[in-house]
């Protein structure tokens, strides 16, 4: 069976990163949590692909599904879609909207949600500007957007905002430079400092050279310094 380990900032957020990856929906996946992130960590998850003949009858798991304005008003992500919408009229870019809620069991029982607004359009450069360097503005974006949601609800939601599938590139795009830099480290024999990278991408690099027994990583610096180093094996 074919199995990844995803990390993001929420359990619902690694869940719906990993069913992108592996191409699969809700009820075609066992998860497995590993740590929560209530320790201030990121959430990390194992989700593993479940073959159809291997089915044990188990009740279905629930499924990401679209939400519909005809839902409640109340409903956060008819609520966030339509302050996300508005945003971006504000700011002239023109693009399409689209909200999906991703529910997961919680560690203190009860359900997590997490609402995903993707956000797609025809301009590259206005869709590049959204998103940023290194993400920084998506950030902000997703922060004000949950922020101006939570005046609404009366509580903190969980709003996770991507433009044109940047995340899941950013992720390969990581994934790909920690194994070629971990190479050069396996040939030189010398260690190797990449750039400053926020902590969920931190724990992708980390994740990535977890099985490499050649070299081994540790992260140096504070804040938004934090780096990482790929040393050569002892």
């Amino acid at each position: 069976m074919k199995s990844i380990e995803i990390s993001a900032r929420t359990v619902a957020e690694a869940v719906e990163l990993a069913l992108a990856q592996l191409g699969k929906d809700r009820d075609e996946v066992a998860i497995e949590v590993l740590d929560s992130g209530e320790s201030g960590d990121e959430a990390l998850v194992r989700v593993t692909v479940v073959d159809d003949d291997e089915d044990d009858g188990a009740p279905a798991k629930p499924i990401p599904a679209p939400l519909d304005d005809a839902q409640d008003s109340d409903d956060v992500g008819v609520i966030a879609r339509k302050i996300l919408e508005d945003l971006l009229e504000r700011m002239d870019i023109h693009a399409y909207v689209t909200a999906v809620i991703t529910r997961v069991p919680g560690q203190k029982g009860g359900i997590e949600e997490t609402v995903t607004l993707h956000v797609e359009g025809a301009d590259e450069e206005a869709m590049g500007l959204l998103i940023g360097r290194r993400g920084e503005t998506l950030r902000s974006l997703q922060f004000l957007l949950n922020l101006l949601v939570s005046r609404k609800v009366q509580k903190w939601p969980q709003v996770v905002v991507d433009v044109g599938n940047y995340r899941q590139r950013r992720q390969e795009s990581l994934e790909g430079l920690a194994r070629r830099m971990a190479e050069r480290v396996h040939q030189t024999g010398r260690p190797i400092m990449l750039e400053p990278m926020a902590a969920y991408e931190r724990r992708i690099v980390h994740l990535a050279l977890r099985e490499d027994k050649t070299i081994y990583t540790e992260s140096s610096g504070e804040g938004e310094n934090r780096k990482i180093v790929i040393y050569p094996a002892k």
